[in-house]
């Protein structure tokens, strides 16, 4: 589908844009509304940025369609010439110096490879870049009433249950109330796009894939022997022998007792859906029943888990799951839009990034 464009609509839009000359962003923000209510049908996103050697904001008004995007901006005579703006002082790019040792921002990303190993990191940095963009494209102004619901919310979920409270958060953050209104309207934000992404689609996903959100009531043990690891789990399996020094006592929970007494391993009573532990032990757990072991898996931080399931509770469709499968759903939806997003990164090796890209996209 290619971008139509209204006869008026640039005309009109650069006009808009002339009269945002000393307007704030979240000033610019509510005034997109008006333009947007004359032209419905068509996809804008507002962008700006502030010129750090003068202070003053600079707006670009993008037209995205399938092919590519349509941008328009108008620059005040007194404003830095648009092609200087992505100029920068040497001192914005340093993150900090030690000793007189200046560690620039891109020596900084490159000692950040974590990034590399941990693809949940970089997943939820290009997550944040396409909620953004996908909220950018939609109306989200929010009345003085629903921000004022949506701001105590944010306070109860945090334990900021009195103003003093909420004041040393803010200032732990250096964040003043202008600021603080901006993070509880984007949170608001978010929450109404991930409402209108599942809405309607709860009850057929669950349908679909009720036996993932089975609750399991376990008891896991975590090794830093892998050798050990294996031993208590081959115990703790039907018909195994123990081990010389071994008890013959295979109850599960008297076993991780004794491990955790004997200060070789750690102990946890949980309850995980199947879902989150298939990540861990693979299609083992899609049949796994109460008195069934899995592991020992290696974890990400060089550990290695054994699980014994005690119980399994068949899932029913309650507000606890209703949540999780909203989170799935959403889940899903983000996947999607990645493996259509077109991804650069600014640093790292051309084959690094490449494989990165990939695994995103699988």
């Amino acid at each position: 589908m290619s971008l139509v464009v209204p006869p008026d609509l640039l005309g009109d839009a650069l006009e808009w844009l002339r009269g945002l000359d000393g307007v704030r962003p979240e000033r610019a923000g509510e005034l997109l509304s008006d333009l947007r209510g004359r032209y419905p049908e068509v996809r804008m996103r507002l962008l700006w940025q502030r010129e750090a050697a003068t202070g003053e904001y600079h707006y670009d008004l993008l037209f995205p369609s399938p092919e590519g995007s349509v941008s328009l901006a108008f620059a005040p005579d007194r404003v830095i010439p648009w092609p200087l703006r992505g100029g920068q002082r040497s001192g914005e790019q340093l993150v900090l110096r030690v000793n007189g040792v200046d560690m620039t921002m891109e020596r900084a990303v490159s000692i950040l490879d974590v990034l590399w190993a941990d693809t949940g990191l970089a997943r939820r940095l290009v997550n944040a870049a396409l909620v953004e963009e996908a909220l950018a494209t939609r109306h989200t102004d929010l009345s003085a009433d629903r921000l004022q619901k949506a701001m105590d919310a944010f306070r109860r979920a945090r334990g900021l249950m009195t103003p003093q409270a909420t004041l040393q958060w803010m200032a732990e953050r250096g964040l003043n109330h202008a600021r603080l209104e901006e993070v509880v309207a984007s949170e608001a934000a978010v929450a109404e796009l991930r409402r209108e992404v599942v809405e309607g689609r709860v009850e057929d996903f669950f349908a679909a894939h009720g036996e993932e959100f089975d609750r399991l009531r376990v008891v896991r043990l975590r090794y830093a022997d892998p050798d050990r690891a294996a031993a208590v789990a081959d115990r703790l399996r039907v018909g195994a022998v123990p081990p010389d020094g071994m008890e013959k006592d295979t109850d599960p929970v008297a076993l991780a007792a004794e491990e955790m007494l004997a200060g070789v391993a750690t102990c946890r009573m949980e309850a995980n859906s199947r879902g989150d532990l298939v990540a861990l032990f693979g299609a083992a757990v899609v049949d796994a029943r109460a008195g069934q072991v899995l592991g020992p898996a290696r974890l990400p931080d060089g550990g290695f888990c054994v699980v014994c399931v005690l119980a399994v509770e068949p899932a029913v469709l309650d507000e606890v799951t209703r949540r999780l499968v909203e989170g799935r759903v959403f889940d899903d939806w983000l996947a999607e839009q990645r493996r259509h997003a077109h991804v650069e990164w600014f640093w790292g090796s051309r084959a690094r990034t490449d494989e990165l890209t990939a695994g995103l996209r699988s």
